[in-house]
């Protein structure tokens, strides 16, 4: 059956057309309303982030002034230039140098240390709101790489980030004269106002462009990482990044890259949090395929067991009737349309049973009368055969081996008994034909082999009976001519299975096989073309009446082929339906129409 113009096709291409543009709007309707969100919580996050990047770089910036401006306007530091180092004036400039610090540091609310930095005679000058010996550590192990850029006349970036051994910071030096530098330390966790991204399940965090973490967050390391694996994205108003791993969790990433230093601003939000106050549209999209199918499924199984069930008994009924079956009768299905098909159906059938009964009758008393005509024609062919065996043994006086074929004959007489039987199993047959090489073993002995290979599966099948013999014992006398080497017969049979969806076992593929010359060109050729079979009288009328036979019971559905094998002999294959006793009873019943 064509399934593309088949109802079932048709119904579920069409409910699909009907639910998908509904389905499709649904989702749009809730991506959109999450889109809105995001750009709008984005939106309030960014502008909070700006704001503090903004506040930051201003402070920075005014800092950058207030260090370049030291050198002009601090009479201080300018004196120390040419007061004598170590002198009482020098230390009385210096503590004042170092109360002006203190007090800017105050101003400036950001920044951590302001310091002053005497390079000809190494000495450092620090005033910090904060631990002392740290931060002069940190200063001095940066101020090397800091002359250098100021000797180089480096001045990008504005600000140098250093990495302390507890945290992490910005320095910004300048150069006051030929021998003094000054110079101002920020906490990078100053500049990190965190507080109000954490309140909502997120974090902030300050990152290099590599994505090293250069301040305190609430983000974990993994979240760190997952930042600032996306730092090429800041440009965007915002990113939606999916962790790996097991949760796979999805957050919402703003940033802002810094003017003053290398380094990012950076905020992330757990989209779960996000949209707390979202979850109907969050569950409806995950719900779309479940609801989807769940709906075009019901609606499915309403038509099969309204429309589709029926159908299909009413087809399988319509393919029965076709392979000759008329014992059908459909059960009503419950609505009212399909009972009067059904119902009519059930009627036709009834009366094409009618119409046929009459001929059928006619026809199979003539077929069987036939059938055990053409059956009983071929046993006297091997009676002649056989005396013709004993009477060259015993012309040779070997006694012993007449008694043996004697056995032997007898086992096969027994069976010539049961050969008027319509059918007989493979097995039996096989039995019959092993008697029958034995006998002619007896009369060559070492010069004649034979062989069996007879499937399991295919002992129970039945096959009219005398069916192998005819070619077995055209392959003794045709075959058997001035060999020097032992002849072997041999004699296979397999089933072949039957295709999916048919209803029957399959077919029955029997084969003799010699070594002996095979066949003649030219006979082989009137073999092939079945020239045997319009010439009953003939030197063929074995193989007419095993041909006739088949073709009386099974029709079409068997045949015979000829060939010679590659390696020397001839092979002559048999096809037959597999069937058993009880199935061989009402599949062929009906007479076969033979042209």
């Amino acid at each position: 059956m064509n399934l593309i113009r088949s109802l079932r096709f048709k119904f579920i291409v069409g409910l699909t057309l009907i639910m998908l543009p509904l389905f499709m709007l649904l989702y749009y309707n809730n991506v959109y309303a999450m889109k809105v969100v995001r750009d709008k919580v984005s939106l309030t996050y960014m502008n909070h982030l700006a704001k503090n990047v903004e506040q930051n770089e201003r402070v920075l910036q005014e800092t950058n002034r207030y260090l370049y401006s030291l050198g002009e306007r601090d009479p201080d530091i300018i004196s120390l230039f040419f007061l004598q180092y170590g002198s009482g004036d020098y230390i009385i400039a210096k503590q004042r140098i170092m109360n002006k610090f203190m007090t800017d540091i105050g101003f400036y609310n950001l920044i951590d240390s302001f310091y002053l930095y005497d390079a000809v005679n190494d000495d450092l000058l620090l005033a910090t709101a904060g631990n002392y010996d740290i931060k002069k550590s940190v200063v001095q192990r940066s101020m090397p790489a800091q002359l250098r850029q100021l000797e180089g006349d480096i001045q990008k970036p504005e600000w140098s980030i250093v990495r302390g051994g507890s945290f992490n910071a910005l320095v910004k030096t300048v150069r006051i004269n030929q021998q003094f530098y000054a110079g101002a330390l920020v906490d990078m966790n100053a500049l990190n106002d965190s507080q109000q991204f954490t309140e909502s399940g997120g974090g902030a965090v300050i990152v290099t462009p590599d994505g090293r973490a250069l301040s305190d967050s609430t983000l974990d390391a993994g979240q760190i990482k997952l930042a600032a694996d996306h730092l090429t994205g800041l440009e965007s108003p915002y990113q939606v990044i999916t962790e790996t791993g097991g949760q796979a969790r999805q957050y919402l990433m703003v940033g802002i890259a810094s003017a003053m230093s290398e380094m990012n601003y950076v905020v992330l939000l757990p989209e779960e949090d996000m949209m707390r106050n979202l979850p109907f549209f969050q569950q409806i999209i995950r719900l779309l395929p479940i609801g989807a199918a769940v709906i075009l499924i019901t609606a499915l199984f309403f038509l099969r067991q309204l429309l589709f069930r029926p159908m299909n008994a009413l087809i399988r009924g319509m393919r029965r009737v076709s392979r000759g079956e008329l014992d059908v009768t459909l059960d009503a299905p419950s609505s009212s349309e399909l009972e009067f098909v059904t119902r009519s159906f059930n009627q036709m059938i009834q009366e094409i049973q009618h119409l046929k009964i009459d001929v059928y009758e006619e026809q199979l008393r003539t077929r069987e009368a036939e059938f055990k005509q053409l059956q009983m024609q071929i046993n006297p062919h091997f009676y002649l055969n056989s005396l013709n065996i004993i009477h060259s043994l015993a012309s040779l006086q070997k006694h012993e081996l007449v008694q043996q074929m004697a056995g032997h004959l007898a086992d096969y007489f027994r069976f010539s008994l049961r050969a008027g039987k319509r059918v007989i199993s493979l097995n039996e047959e096989i039995e019959h034909i092993r008697h029958y090489l034995e006998i002619q073993k007896l009369r060559f002995p070492s010069k004649l082999e034979f062989e069996l290979d007879i499937d399991a599966k295919a002992g129970h099948y039945v096959l009219p009976p005398l069916t192998l013999q005819p070619f077995v014992e055209n392959a003794i006398i045709h075959g058997f001519q001035r060999r020097m080497q032992p002849f072997v017969i041999r004699i296979s049979a397999r089933v072949k299975e039957a295709a999916d969806g048919e209803a029957k076992d399959g077919m029955l593929e029997l084969q003799i096989t010699d070594s002996g010359v095979g066949f003649a060109p030219e006979l082989l050729e009137r073999l092939q073309q079945a020239q045997y079979a319009r010439d009953p009288g003939g030197q063929h009328i074995g193989i007419w009446n095993v041909a006739h036979r088949l073709l009386v019971k099974y029709g079409s559905e068997a045949g015979l082929t000829f060939e010679n094998r590659i390696d020397g002999g001839a092979a002559v294959s048999i096809y037959l339906p597999a069937q058993t006793e009880e199935q061989e009873g009402g599949t062929h019943a009906e007479p076969v129409d033979r042209g």
